[in-house]
């Protein structure tokens, strides 16, 4: 390798000084980022397209608006079900990071604070307060990178799945008005159909 590109894979000093367990923390981190920012356009795109995603369950719904009503629940359940997976994609992901995120961080803190007594171990003379700390001071950073990793992971998984639930049990109760409305109109009762409809533009 010439000097030129081994200049350029140089690491800073401070990623240097937190050890093995820098690496995992740094997948973590970027797999983090990733997730997030996917999610992010994921959210902004379902807000646009929201009123066309609920025509689109309406419109199958309609199809077999004279089908018995527990089937046709059943199959707006199954629709459902079919959206779900888009919404909750990769909030797993970046709940596990929010839990491992620390305890590698605390393995890298214990890594370190082991190399920094082996480091203390071998002194023949005193051993002056500021090589210990010095040690435990780059110890430590682990813990922190790993703290640092997994709030931010947690607060946006919280975030998505709460956006998530929000916007797909607005679709269930609307998916279910209109069942309903099914249900009263093939008995006669379209005062409650109307009630119904005036709801659900209100919620």
């Amino acid at each position: 390798m010439s000097p030129d590109a081994s200049s350029l894979v140089v690491l800073p000093e401070w990623f240097m000084q937190m050890g093995l367990m820098a690496w995992p923390l740094a997948v973590c981190s970027i797999l983090a980022l990733a997730v997030g920012l996917e999610r992010l356009v994921f959210l902004a795109r379902s807000m646009i397209a929201q009123k066309s995603r609920y025509n689109r369950l309406a419109a199958y719904l309609t199809e077999h608006q004279h089908h018995p009503k527990p089937l046709r629940d059943e199959l707006a359940g199954v629709a459902l079900n079919d959206l779900k997976r888009s919404y909750y994609s990769g909030i797993k992901l970046l709940r596990l990071i929010g839990m491992i995120s620390p305890i590698i961080g605390l393995l890298g803190t214990i890594l370190g604070i082991i190399s920094a007594f082996r480091v203390i171990s071998v002194q023949t003379g005193p051993v002056a307060p500021s090589l210990i700390a010095d040690g435990l001071w780059e110890a430590m950073l682990t813990t922190a990178a790993g703290l640092m990793i997994a709030l931010p992971a947690l607060l946006m998984a919280h975030f998505f799945s709460a956006f998530s639930d929000r916007q797909l049990d607005r679709f269930c109760q609307d998916l279910n008005r209109l069942s309903l409305s099914f249900e009263l109109v093939s008995r006669g009762k379209r005062s409650q159909v109307v009630e119904l409809n005036a709801e659900a533009r209100r919620s």
